[in-house]
């Protein structure tokens, strides 16, 4: 008797993993994330933090800081939407030793708009977080 229980179990066990057949998408799908700030922009896997050296802030409609990836290439004119770059655009002035440091950054895109709300660019290149680099 016993043994018909194990066979009986070993059968119950195995009913009891589903179906071979992977779920459909909907199912194996991952939630998305709430109220992301930008989408990462094209060829930066998400998560990646990238070295520069801050060169300068410009400000006008928008504020952009000037980035100049430590490895080399070219410098850019990005958007910043981190926390850390609020008060450097509130003082529209970067504070004294941000240019002598090494930063890390994630990359991503932000909405560039003008001074009456327009969309100008709805994928500008952004900061999305920054660090200093260790």
């Amino acid at each position: 008797m016993s043994r018909v229980v194990a066979i009986g179990l070993t059968g119950l066990i195995l009913a009891a993993c589903g179906p071979a057949e992977p779920p459909s998408a909907p199912e194996a799908a991952a939630p998305a994330p709430a109220a992301a700030p930008a989408s990462p922009a094209a060829g930066d896997p998400a998560g990646a933090w990238t070295k520069v050296r801050i060169t300068g802030l410009t400000c006008g409609d928008n504020c952009y800081v000037q980035i100049q990836p430590v490895g080399g290439g070219e410098a850019n004119d990005v958007m910043c939407s981190a926390d850390l770059c609020a008060p450097w655009f509130e003082a529209q002035a970067l504070p004294a030793g941000v240019t002598d440091k090494t930063w890390e950054v994630q990359m991503g895109t932000a909405e560039q708009v003008d001074n009456e709300g327009t969309v100008m660019d709805d994928s500008f290149p952004a900061i999305l977080a920054i660090r200093e680099a260790s």
